[in-house]
């Protein structure tokens, strides 16, 4: 696949929280490549004319080229997310899949989408290496499925090895160091025969010993064998999470809640300066309604028409971020939206002389949704710069 970028909106903000939005889109396969912030890109599909429920997020997207483009760079993945309430009897053997933790449906669904998503976007592996624990068997499994639901038999001729020393660190039956990973991961220079990147499947013991990172479930480091394996960046799905089992102090952590708010709040004005309902859809409630300065209450849809009626009148219209507060389940942005003046808006003649004025919204979160928003822009700085009085 060829991808040209086409930058479609930006929203400027104040450091630390610099937020972009750009999309990328092959129009005949239905993928999208699209900048969310700063660092992050995510990629989507559609098969049959349904969207993948999720998206391929890719962190840093500045280094886009080297992880997805590259044959010489190593995947480490660790197994899809799996049901913690049944957790690995002492001494299983690897094989025993009745006595340990195994994939939980949403777990194979999860890895289904994202064997799709890799698939759609062109990132196929020349080579994969598994650990013969029972949950990343699976984990194969199901990314196999979701490759053969976008691309039949795209991993049919795909060299696959299972590999003991892949097997879950210092467990009983598990590898006793990460020497022979390290060694695997070190020789990769690419395949002679085929292009893509090698896909090792292991656990979150073995990557972090090797990386010092932590992985979430169905997480994937890539690795650049030529820069002693250095960590290039990560390849996750949008819907990934902390799992009970290693991260179990941060899902208790106010701080993991204030960086999902702030992502979510990243989104929405990415896809307000990008006018993509699609992408505004992703983080809003079903029941969301946004609250005007005259006290008109809007859906999404309705909110989107208000927006067409603004870029009647005001050209390159974008808001941007310069403050944002999180507390507890609200969070408050103050930015200023800025166009030129380009058409008749309320009432006044175009002047063509760019606009800008102060605007403040509300957001309040619940289970990971934007459920409900207030708005209010400085209307009188407004009229005075096009001229006229309220």
């Amino acid at each position: 696949m060829k991808y040209v970028l086409n930058v479609i909106a930006t929203v400027a903000v104040s450091a630390p929280m610099a937020l972009f939005a750009q999309t990328t889109e092959d129009s005949e396969r239905g993928e999208t490549l699209r900048q969310i912030s700063t660092h992050v890109g995510e990629m989507s599909a559609t098969i049959d004319q349904e969207d993948i429920d999720d998206g391929l997020r890719l962190e840093p997207f500045q280094l886009f080229g080297e992880m997805i483009l590259r044959d010489d760079v190593v995947y480490l993945m660790r197994h899809g997310p799996t049901d913690w309430s049944k957790l690995d009897v002492v001494d299983v053997s690897p094989t025993d899949c009745e006595n340990q933790r195994i994939m939980s449906p949403e777990g194979a669904q999860n890895m289904r989408d994202l064997g799709s998503l890799l698939a759609f976007n062109d990132i196929v592996p020349s080579q994969i290496v598994v650990s013969e624990w029972c949950r990343n068997q699976q984990t194969l499994e199901h990314l196999t499925a979701g490759y053969n639901r976008a691309t039949p038999g795209v991993l049919q001729d795909v060299p696959v090895q299972t590999d003991a020393e892949l097997n879950l660190l210092l467990s009983l039956q598990g590898a006793k160091n990460v020497t022979a990973l390290r060694e695997r991961i070190s020789a990769w220079e690419g395949d002679p025969d085929r292009s893509g990147p090698l896909l090792i499947i292991t656990h979150y013991t073995n990557i972090e010993e090797l990386t010092q990172f932590g992985v979430f479930e169905g997480e994937i480091l890539v690795l650049d064998p030529q820069r002693n394996n250095q960590v290039l960046g990560t390849l996750r799905l949008r819907s990934a999470s902390p799992d009970v089992g290693h991260f179990a102090d941060a899902l208790e952590s106010p701080l993991l809640y204030e960086e999902q708010a702030l992502d979510m709040v990243a989104r929405y004005y990415n896809a307000i300066n990008a006018r993509d309902i699609d992408m505004m859809e992703d983080v809003l409630s079903d029941r969301w309604v946004v609250h005007g300065e005259s006290a008109e209450t809007m859906d999404v849809e309705g909110f989107f028409d208000q927006v067409a009626g603004i870029d009647e009148g005001l050209a390159d219209v974008r808001f941007d971020v310069e403050n944002v507060h999180v507390a507890e389940d609200v969070v408050t942005v103050v930015g200023t939206i800025r166009g030129t003046h380009t058409g008749v808006l309320y009432g006044a003649e175009p002047t063509g002389e760019e606009v800008a004025f102060g605007a403040i919204a509300v957001h309040q979160i619940s289970n990971g949704e934007i459920v409900e928003s207030w708005k209010m822009a400085d209307r009188l700085a407004l009229m005075e710069q096009l001229g006229k009085k309220e």
